[in-house]
């Protein structure tokens, strides 16, 4: 990280991104989509992406020009919490990688900036979930974010949502990405952007994802735009791949929760053949299709965080071109499956393991065998300890175990067969 960029809270992201959430909502960012952090039309109305609203009139709301000044006065918008929360706890936040990543623009955003807030716009990086359309239902996951939850989530004995009629009938019918008004503004924007991003549910399996493609190719612009995905990476289409060729550069992260049949029990539907089909695809055609980094990205939960020796041996082993160090980021909601929930005694089991998996890599890294530009990727082993350790919630884990129980019915699996390890936790 580059020592001489603004000091905390200050975040590029207000001033170059837009995020468009899975209902359509225009938002501030995804590392803040557990807050309210829908940006405010000056009605007060949450603004909608199907509304077709220009980037000039969205960025320049009473809501983005309040954000911005509290940022530069060195006040944390309650939005940020997530990106404070991680820094506090010796992690690498979203903020810290953006701030990292737009350096050189950093100091005209700031002296661009009148006093009210109002910014020249250029918006420069987009965000997109299109939806909630998936393939997989992942046990931390909900019905918001895949519509294979839709059937059986009232099965799941938790606390956090109840899917009454109507919002089933919500997560079922999102098609806001099909007005013609988002489409016909975004070739009016497409030119000025350098990074456009999907995730989901599942973004390579979404047909509006292609057409946003389509649209910077036949705009002449896909050549200027780095393109990344956060992907379950069970789907490699060709008619995907063909169109990666125009552009900059292709970012894959890849969400892997685990070696072999601990990613399937956590990630439903997931198989581990095709996975390893997929990652060996990239590893050998990385070139062809302008893919300039495939990284793991594992979100540490209760049911992994003593099993990930296995993950990173397979990585470090197998794969050169895809990352061999995995991303750890720690699960904040649903609450009751984050790693704070375990008793002491398991909390330094699990500190334990994860010592020993970075000493592991770090060897690696002095043997040659890893390349010592990932390093850094062991901050996060760091901060998953520090997270663990920095609040006490154990008062959930009848919450875990009554969720936990009910997947394990509906799935037809045992977690504790799974994962011996969290019989202890059932006492």
């Amino acid at each position: 990280m580059n020592k001489d960029l603004p000091s905390t809270p200050f975040c590029v992201l207000p001033w170059i991104h837009r995020f468009t959430n899975i209902g359509g909502e225009v938002q501030v960012c995804c590392s803040s989509e557990e807050f309210d952090n829908s940006i405010l039309g000056d009605n007060g109305k949450p603004i909608l992406a199907s509304e077709g609203r220009p980037d000039s009139e969205i960025m320049n709301t009473k809501y983005m020009k309040t954000l911005r000044r509290k940022m530069l006065r060195g006040e944390w918008p309650k939005i940020c919490e997530r990106c404070k929360i991680t820094e506090n706890t010796g992690g690498i936040s979203r903020r810290n990688s953006e701030n990292d990543t737009h350096q050189d623009m950093i100091d005209e955003l700031i002296q661009s900036t009148q006093p009210d807030g109002h910014i020249p716009v250029n918006v420069r990086s987009m965000d997109f979930r299109l939806g909630n359309l998936c393939n997989l239902y992942c046990r931390m996951c909900s019905p918001r974010s895949s519509t294979r939850w839709l059937k059986v989530w009232n099965q799941v004995d938790q606390d956090l949502i109840l899917l009454s009629p109507e919002l089933k009938e919500t997560f079922s019918s999102y098609d806001w990405f099909d007005e013609p008004k988002l489409f016909q503004e975004f070739e009016t924007q497409a030119k000025n952007l350098r990074h456009l991003h999907f995730a989901g549910g599942e973004p390579l399996i979404m047909p509006a994802m292609e057409k946003f493609l389509k649209i910077c190719v036949a705009q002449n612009c896909a050549k200027d735009i780095d393109l990344t995905y956060n992907t379950n990476l069970t789907v490699l289409h060709d008619r995907v791949t063909s169109l990666w060729k125009h552009f900059k550069s292709v970012t894959l992260l890849c969400s892997i929760d685990g070696f072999g049949p601990l990613n399937e029990f956590i990630r439903q539907g997931s198989r581990w053949e095709t996975l390893v089909k997929n990652l060996r695809f990239i590893e050998e055609n990385h070139q062809k299709y302008k893919i300039k980094q495939a990284l793991i990205m594992c979100t540490l939960q209760v049911y992994n965080v003593f099993n990930l020796g296995e993950l990173f041996d397979f990585l470090a082993e197998n794969f050169k071109f895809v990352y061999q160090i995995p991303q750890l980021v720690d699960l904040y909601f649903p609450d009751y499956y984050r790693t704070q929930i375990l008793p002491p005694s398991l909390k330094r089991d699990a500190a334990q393991a994860l010592s020993q998996i970075k000493a592991k890599a770090k060897q690696r890294i002095h043997d040659g065998l890893i390349p010592q530009s990932q390093e850094y990727l062991l901050k996060s082993l760091d901060g998953a300890i520090a997270f663990m350790n920095s609040e006490d919630k154990q008062h959930l884990i009848d919450q875990f175990l009554r969720a936990t129980r009910s997947i394990d019915e509906i799935r037809g699996q045992s977690t504790f067969l799974n994962i011996p390890k969290l019989k202890e936790v059932d006492l």
